[in-house]
């Protein structure tokens, strides 16, 4: 049918044009390749820290096969990282490098996925090249992207999304045959939905959209030509496409319909039944900053954005639904009239099916647009070709594409050094708890104090809640200010007793027991903290024995418990902390805690228990290195070492009290 892409399509300008975006595209990104791990990148990547590094077959199978980001662990993107590092820590620029790659790639698979739309549309020639490459630059270049590019461990994102759209581009190529050997191209479909689906879920669960995706296609584009293109059959479309969908919105119904709706389960502080009232308002966001593009977002810091409670509570969130109804229907209704615009609206909506609906996922990512947004700009450049001189095409885009290369530039810059990063962040949204948090402590430890101090304050006033982060945090700075006296810290920990724990503050909460404990705020005593865990395990969200909550904060009385010198209670926290839950790993860094105090006896039963975890397989995940029956007799056999060297008297005050 003369709709494959030869070479001959490929003339020297258009190649050069080509080499010209990819070389805009490394241009924009280059400043931001310098730039730090942040947040997750620690999570998913760190994990190479308590393996020790891959250095052989068994730890190569424990990291790829070891994730914890997602449902199916995400292993093609795990391995992907060895590519750029295979110990922790280790030089972020190669794993930035190689997403900055990845991205460029993905360009190229868009701008051949639209090439072959616009054949099928029956676009002149020379209007298939430029169309395609304005529409491809304008994805590629867009500064929206930059925090799923830069930030490390969205390569998840990436690939999944460049399986998703190699496999767009397989059924296009086997469904132009259909006509010809209908045999062989749905067994060449059927490979390559199933193929490329699967890729694309190993790399992130929202790759299982592929067959919805290829639906879209098939509803839109192949829609708007059906004298052309033989119907499907309906057995394959049923079985690779329709169920594939049904299943899919099966399982968000039923996530829907559960008894936790309407709950708040910590650490979220919405419901579900908020997070879908919500989402119709983010969307509009995700389109206002495609469609008008800013120098620098709020980044990675996205927990300022405030939830809806009511169907117009606020009203923006009842005429946010009444938009998206408005857009969506008419992308169904015209979809052979309008296929492009059928096309980008479907596939936008499609994309964020997963994301954006009943999961009880963070409300708001940038990286969630990644795929969607791949054809947004396709019908506005349609429009413009169509209604405009080819000079002034020309020139528009021209303009257009310079416009997203620096605004790009400009948020790379932002992204080379975490410090700019987060003070950018933390001015564009004044009321995200992580972004002030964090711009905090970056001022507290710049030797900043009181301007360290003056954020956090204009924070807890400015943000509804008062958010534990941000009150953890200024008992901080305040404690190692030498400010922190017993009032205060009085007041503020009757709120955070109350309130459900947030697994994520465990970093903090640990910080805050060992400033007290080292004497940094002299109003203040290490037995001063133990009412306050025990008053949150009275709060009932936190009180279920066998929760990481629970144990968390089982583990918090046991460090306050040997701080005061009570090495017997302090096991007995530890043990119901190992209780609800129990890991090798856990074990250790109480053991390790406990010999770090002197606690000898206690720490040699800590590793015994942590020896039993090992054989019972439950590493837990808080060790780095990671506990092998090695390090737990390397550890004992310098515990006893220790012991030894003691004299007598103080050896009889650290034995223990069973």
């Amino acid at each position: 049918m003369g709709l494959a892409i030869k070479w001959k399509d490929w003339n020297p300008a258009y190649i050069a044009a080509w080499l010209v975006l990819l070389a805009a595209g490394v241009l924009a990104y280059f400043p931001g390749l310098g730039g730090p791990f942040i947040l997750d990148d620690h999570t998913s990547i760190g994990a190479l820290g308590q393996l020790g590094g891959v250095r052989d077959w068994e730890t190569l199978r424990e990291f790829v096969f070891g994730g914890t980001a997602g449902p199916t662990g995400r292993p093609i993107a795990l391995l992907s990282f060895l590519i750029d590092g295979n110990v922790w820590p280790t030089d972020p620029w190669p794993f930035k490098r190689t997403n900055l790659i990845i991205h460029l790639m993905n360009g190229v698979l868009l701008g051949v996925l639209i090439r072959k739309f616009l054949k099928i549309l029956d676009f002149d020639d020379r209007d298939v090249r430029w169309i395609a490459l304005v529409s491809t630059a304008c994805w590629m270049l867009h500064p929206f992207l930059v925090s799923t590019t830069l930030y490390a461990v969205q390569r998840m994102a990436q690939l999944s999304t460049m399986f998703v759209f190699a496999g767009l581009i397989g059924h296009l190529h086997c469904r132009l045959s259909l006509a010809r050997n209908a045999s062989r191209a749905y067994l060449t479909m059927s490979l390559s939905m199933g193929v490329f689906t699967l890729l694309a879920m190993l790399s992130k669960e929202n790759g299982v959209l592929l067959p919805l995706l290829i639906g879209v296609i098939e509803f839109t584009i192949i829609a708007s030509k059906r004298d052309r293109f033989p119907v499907l059959s309906g057995s394959w479309a049923g079985v690779f496409i329709v169920v594939p969908s049904l299943v899919i919105v099966a399982y968000l119904a039923v996530r829907a319909v559960t008894h936790e709706f309407f709950e708040i389960v910590p650490p979220r502080d919405f419901s579900i039944y908020e997070r879908v009232l919500t989402e119709p308002r983010i969307l509009v966001d995700y389109l206002q900053h495609w469609f008008l593009p800013k120098l620098y977002t709020s980044g990675v810091f996205q927990d300022y954005f405030i939830k809806s409670t009511g169907i117009a509570v606020p009203i923006t969130t009842l005429l946010s639904i009444i938009l998206h109804a408005a857009i969506i229907s008419t992308a169904i209704f015209n979809r052979r009239k309008w296929p492009v615009f059928a096309l980008a609206a479907l596939f936008f909506y499609s994309s964020h099916l997963l994301e954006s609906t009943v999961l009880n996922l963070d409300l708001y990512f940038e990286h969630r647009n990644y795929a969607a947004t791949a054809f947004l700009f396709l019908p506005l450049v349609v429009l413009l070709q169509r209604k405009t001189s080819r000079t002034l095409f020309a020139v528009v885009a021209l303009g257009a594409m310079l416009v997203l290369t620096g605004f790009t530039r400009y948020t790379a810059t932002i992204w080379q050094d975490l410090p700019g990063m987060v003070e950018a962040s933390a001015r564009k949204a004044p009321t995200s708890a992580r972004a002030q948090a964090q711009y905090a402590t970056i001022l507290f430890n710049a030797q900043r104090h009181e301007e360290s101090l003056q954020v956090i304050d204009r924070a807890i006033q400015n943000i509804p809640g008062k958010p534990p982060l941000l009150l953890v945090n200024r008992l901080i700075i305040l404690c190692n200010l030498g400010q922190l006296n017993s009032d205060d810290f009085a007041e503020v920990a009757g709120d955070l007793a109350g309130t459900p724990y947030d697994v994520r503050l465990m970093r903090l909460y640990t910080s805050l027991i060992a400033s007290v404990a080292d004497g940094r705020c002299p109003d203040l005593s290490v037995q001063m903290l133990r009412p306050m865990y025990e008053d949150m395990l009275k709060v009932p969200n936190n009180a279920d024995p066998r929760s990481v909550v629970f144990s968390h904060i089982k583990y918090f009385i046991g460090l306050v418990d040997t701080h005061q010198g009570e090495p017997s209670k302090a096991v007995a926290a530890f043990e119901e902390s190992l209780q609800a839950e129990p890991g090798a790993d856990n074990a250790m860094t109480m053991a390790r805690f406990l010999a770090n105090n002197a606690y000898f006896n206690e720490a040699i039963h800590l590793s015994e228990l942590a020896r039993v975890y090992l054989t019972e397989g439950l590493h837990g995940k808080s060790g780095v290195p990671p506990v092998t029956e090695a390090s737990i007799n390397s550890f004992q056999a310098i515990v006893r070492a220790d012991m030894a060297t003691t004299e007598p008297a103080d050896a009889g005050s650290r034995s223990p009290e069973h």
